[in-house]
């Protein structure tokens, strides 16, 4: 599968940095769901803010992880899921949460195409689980 969109200059209004071993995988919204449900005590809260929206997920009211989206013509690019705390980890069923209402978010926007640049081979496993597919591109 190839690109259908010019992805990069949404990417960039992401302000996220390119991911190291950067790979280039696409959804359709509407197939991504997360594998598991997160226990009770976590939250997700969505931000809309002027250049991307922002869903950030939080354990008992407290920040855990956040993620971005952001939008073109019929698409939408997704930014990596980063810890709040700059030194902080992420599991994947947070990565998981966070994306799959990203992409809730983004087909209410009028996306067809979901995008995401994930740094490497694991992060990329992540995503196919939930829903991705890696593009025939270099991401990187």
């Amino acid at each position: 599968m190839s690109a259908e969109h010019d992805w990069e200059p949404v990417w960039s209004v992401l302000e996220s940095e390119r991911p190291e071993g950067a790979i280039l995988l696409s959804a359709d919204p509407l197939e991504v769901e997360a594998v598991e449900a997160l226990p009770d005590e976590y939250a997700l809260f969505e931000a809309p803010l002027d250049e991307y929206d922002v869903v950030e997920l939080t354990h008992f009211d407290q920040p855990v992880a956040r993620g971005r989206v952001a939008y073109g013509d019929g698409f939408a690019v997704l930014a990596p899921v980063h810890p709040v705390e700059e030194d902080g980890d992420v599991a994947t069923a947070h990565v998981a949460a966070i994306v799959a209402r990203l992409a809730v978010n983004a087909h209410g926007e009028g996306a067809e195409v979901l995008y995401a640049l994930v740094g490497g081979e694991d992060d990329a496993a992540t995503f196919e689980e939930i829903g991705f597919s890696t593009v025939d591109e270099a991401a990187g």
